[in-house]
């Protein structure tokens, strides 16, 4: 900040401060964008609406300003992307550098695209380290789209069907779409594949059968075994052995869908049922892998290795849209010496491989995942402590900086708070607290800040935080 404080950026407010949203050169600036952008965007639906966002103007570390100087902590950065924080300078230092030497070569091999396979393999999971074999795409929907193709490819006919999960987000191509069960994204979208089978997620705190964890006894795995009994399933049938699965892929934490996590037995489950039926099991870590858990993987939280990992976001720090699969070598090499199968005019593209070969170095380098570990449990104990206050509050739930929480009109009920948890999303927009809210019945609030967030920082989250829910305590 200047010395004078007449500069621009000097001129709104700071977080923690009202400020008009948008305000007037915001508002000038979207004019452009109303005018000649069509509908159908996200910035359209969030924040109560295409009419309350700001135009933002520039970045730093955790924080955000608009076009009017006001400043924003943000907490979802973006959609789990910005993971060494806005405007990395490092990697963006080596894009810069890589971009004066070669920048684009249409699928060819590369310098940086032999250091990302190399790096990317050497953080593979459980007995998939070792093993590992990658492939570069771009953006997560194509990385999805990939390792669906490769999981069907690898496995015999008639294996072509998918268990997918309610709750799910897999990008907005085809593939991913179809495993995508949300009506409103499905609506009128070509190439939907049929052989879909949906199950529900083990959203715990609203399990789909009923029960309550753990005297469930994983009833969840239980009910879906029992889909393996019958022909009458559609699945498997035990008297020819005809097993129609290929692919289960599944989000080891649904964001989309709030924050929602599995319990620990689940997975295990999971992979004991794969191996039995010669199902891939596909891990979509696109939102809460690359260390967001403290942890390379969310998956390995669980104590068990997918067949396929499919990462993007955070993979490249939110400098370059980059996506990989990475499998195990028997399932991945199953396009060995079929050359072309997989081909991309911006595959392994230059610039994307060094930004997120650099990204996993300066994840190792700076001790992070140590670090996402230590801030993950700072923020979510203040956000218990804050549910010992709030009533509002219905459950918290995460592991490290991939936390969501869930406001409820009564405990007991559980009946969700949809209104409120708009109000508190909004009104944090004024102090300037940017909250994603994403979740089944809009009442989940997620919070997936860059790994550099400081304990300052996550504190004035919380105390916003706290004012908003008063608020929304009195409406």
């Amino acid at each position: 900040m200047c010395e004078q404080g007449e500069c621009k950026n000097c001129l709104g407010k700071s977080c923690g401060e009202l400020r008009e949203v948008p305000g007037p050169k915001s508002r000038e600036l979207k004019k452009d964008l109303f005018e000649y952008e069509g509908g159908g965007t996200y910035w359209r639906a969030t924040f109560d609406g295409e009419d309350r966002i700001p135009v933002f103007e520039r970045q730093d570390n955790v924080r955000q300003w608009d076009a009017d100087g006001n400043e924003y902590i943000d907490t979802y950065g973006p959609f789990a992307a910005s993971c060494l924080g806005h405007i990395p300078t490092g990697v963006i230092d080596a894009v810069y550098k890589q971009a004066h030497q070669l920048m684009h070569v249409a699928d060819m091999p590369t310098i940086p695209r032999a250091e990302l396979v190399k790096e990317l393999a050497s953080i593979a999971p459980g007995d998939m380290l070792g093993n590992a074999v990658v492939h570069t795409e771009i953006g997560g929907s194509a990385a999805v789209e990939l390792a669906l193709q490769i999981a069907e490819y690898s496995t015999p006919s008639p294996q072509h069907a998918i268990i997918s999960y309610y709750g799910a987000y897999h990008g907005r191509m085809s593939g991913g779409m179809s495993a995508t069960p949300c009506a409103y994204y499905r609506e009128k979208v070509p190439a939907i594949k049929n052989d879909i089978v949906r199950i529900p997620f083990p959203y715990c705190y609203r399990c789909f059968y009923g029960r309550e964890y753990p005297s469930c006894d994983m009833f969840c795995i239980k009910a879906l075994k029992e889909m393996f009994r019958s022909p009458e399933y559609g699945l498997y049938d035990p008297n020819t052995k005809t097993n129609l699965v290929s692919t289960l892929i599944v989000e080891p934490a649904q964001f989309h869908g709030g924050g929602v996590y599995a319990p620990k037995e689940y997975f295990q489950g999971i992979r004991e049922i794969c191996d039995e039926y010669g199902i891939v099991f596909i891990a979509d870590e696109i939102a809460i892998g690359m260390g967001r858990t403290g942890k390379w993987w969310c998956i390995e939280n669980y104590g068990v290795t997918p067949d396929m990992i499919v990462t993007s976001k955070a993979l490249s720090a939110g400098v370059w849209p980059l996506s990989a699969v990475m499998g195990k070598r028997e399932i991945m090499d199953v396009w060995k010496g079929k050359p072309d199968k997989h081909m991309g005019t911006w595959h392994g593209n230059a610039l994307g491989c060094k930004a997120a070969s650099t990204t996993i170095r300066t994840i190792k380098e700076q001790g992070l995942l140590g670090q996402v570990a230590d801030l993950g449990a700072y923020f979510k104990d203040g956000l218990l402590e804050l549910q010992k206050r709030q009533a509002l509050i219905g459950c918290v739930e995460g592991i490290g900086l991939g936390l969501g929480i869930e406001l409820v009109k009564d405990r007991k009920t559980k009946e969700p708070a949809a209104d409120a948890t708009g109000f508190v999303v909004r009104r944090a927009l004024e102090y300037g607290v940017l909250i994603n809210l994403s979740s089944y019945y809009g009442n989940r609030m997620t919070f997936m800040p860059p790994y550099v967030i400081t304990k300052k920082d996550i504190d004035l989250v919380l105390d916003v935080l706290g004012r908003c829910l008063d608020e929304a305590g009195n409406i």
